[in-house]
């Protein structure tokens, strides 16, 4: 208990000092997250007009899709806000650069993922804030099931990005396929599942768990489904999982010698 709260406490100090560190150049901080609300609402203008051209499309409707907006973006914007160094693993590894953070009596993987905030992220938090603040889902049960897929859905995501940041231990320099990787969760994520069926539907389940990201977590709010709700929140808990036994293997390789860069 007293190694978690350490561990809180810290994590708690790096949010700290990467937001003091961003709003040093506050014009910069402002002008990004800004840019990335902009580029949220003209993807979401897209969907506006398909809806209104076509009112539903099996079973989905503009409704759901501000739903699915919202959600994704708030878990997205607080997992990269938060740990912001997911999306990046890949290329520290390759780099050598776990050098540092393995040094620090501190957890290796929590220290590099939350030892850089991605600034966009904040744009698509507020995104998704105003999104769902536009659904007019105000109940307890309601806020704080979204609260809860969000969450998630934010989890899925950091984890998911790290998992493929980490075959830089087997693989070399594995940056340009990690970022293919998120960024096909990320299209995948943000279209009705029931377009896809077969082998697609499956690897949104799998290899690329984009359902675990959007859909999933929409249908669990639609249908206020709690049951569904702990049983994402234990999919979640199966990525940290899963992120920690690979991290620690992929360690083991790191050490041996397969770091391509040392930074002096």
């Amino acid at each position: 208990m007293r190694r978690i709260k350490s561990e809180g406490l810290f994590l708690l100090e790096l949010w700290k000092t990467n937001l003091s560190s961003a709003m040093e150049y506050r014009v910069s901080f402002l002008s990004q997250v800004l840019g990335m609300m902009i580029n949220d609402g003209i993807f979401f203008v897209f969907w506006f007009l398909f809806f209104d051209r076509f009112k539903e499309v099996k079973g989905w409707g503009m409704p759901d899709m501000v739903l699915l907006f919202s959600i994704i973006t708030t878990g997205y914007g607080l997992g990269l806000g938060l740990f912001g160094n997911a999306s990046r693993l890949a290329e520290i590894i390759a780099q050598g650069r776990l050098d540092y953070y393995l040094a620090l009596p501190r957890n290796a993987l929590l220290h590099v993922l939350a030892s850089r905030s991605a600034t966009t992220a904040w744009g698509d938090l507020i995104f998704g804030l105003i999104a769902y603040a536009s659904t007019g889902r105000f109940t307890l049960s309601e806020v704080v099931l979204w609260i809860t897929a969000s969450v998630s859905s934010g989890i899925v995501l950091v984890c998911s990005f790290a998992l493929f940041g980490c075959l830089s231990f087997w693989l070399g320099n594995a940056s340009q396929l990690a970022s293919q990787a998120t960024n096909a969760i990320m299209t995948l994520a943000l279209y009705p599942m029931d377009l896809f069926q077969g082998a697609v539907r499956f690897i949104m389940l799998t290899l690329l768990p984009a359902a675990f990201v959007g859909a999933i977590p929409l249908d669990i709010v639609r249908r206020g489904d709690w049951g569904g709700a702990f049983g994402l929140m234990g999919v979640s808990i199966v990525f940290i999982v899963l992120l920690s036994v690979v991290f620690q293997a992929g360690l083991r390789r790191y050490e041996s010698g397969s770091a391509f860069n040392v930074n002096l």
